[in-house]
């Protein structure tokens, strides 16, 4: 656990330079749907990257029994849309800050599988709760990356993929 733990402190800056690189103009914007139907089923750059940044409130929330179903989720995301990018890096942290503390207090427990969330139908663990968040934040961090590549915006590889800090002078975007 004390791994995979340091794996989420280490991608943190990784994730933090990503939701502090999107422009508030970009908001709005998503790729075009490539199904030729009228509805676009992509998300919104904003819709994408509150749910990244959502995500670690939304895990340590699933463990303390407060996510029963889809639709709590999903308003546990919408009541906590920030409006730009600052909002964004502070979810995140603060998410992250809870999600690690709990954690930390629960390293001999982790391995037990006696989790099971609305979604699945067999018992878990929370460490393997924790390895598939890393994947969640790596794919959503992904398409992210990509939204911003499409609109121009450059990305530090290395700070990107979480090998060197971040210039902390970028502050986010508003």
């Amino acid at each position: 656990m004390e791994h995979l733990i340091h794996v989420l402190k280490t991608r943190r800056l990784g994730v933090l330079y990503i939701l502090k690189m999107i422009p508030l103009e970009q908001w709005d914007w998503r790729p075009e749907s490539s199904l030729g139907s009228s509805t676009n089923l992509m998300q919104t750059t904003a819709q994408l990257a509150n749910h990244l940044a959502c995500s670690p409130l939304c895990l340590y929330e699933a463990f303390q029994g407060n996510i029963p179903d889809e639709e709590t989720a999903e308003n546990l995301e919408k009541n906590n849309m920030p409006l730009n990018a600052q909002g964004l890096t502070k979810l995140y942290e603060e998410g992250l800050g809870k999600l690690i503390q709990f954690l930390q207090a629960n390293i001999e427990d982790a391995h037990n599988e006696n989790l099971r969330f609305f979604y699945q139908t067999h018992n878990t663990s929370i460490y393997k709760e924790v390895f598939d968040e890393i994947g969640h934040e790596w794919f959503h961090l992904g398409q992210l990356f990509t939204y911003l590549r499409q609109n121009g915006i450059q990305v530090d590889m290395g700070a990107y993929y979480g090998y060197k800090d971040p210039d902390p002078s970028i502050q986010p975007n508003k």
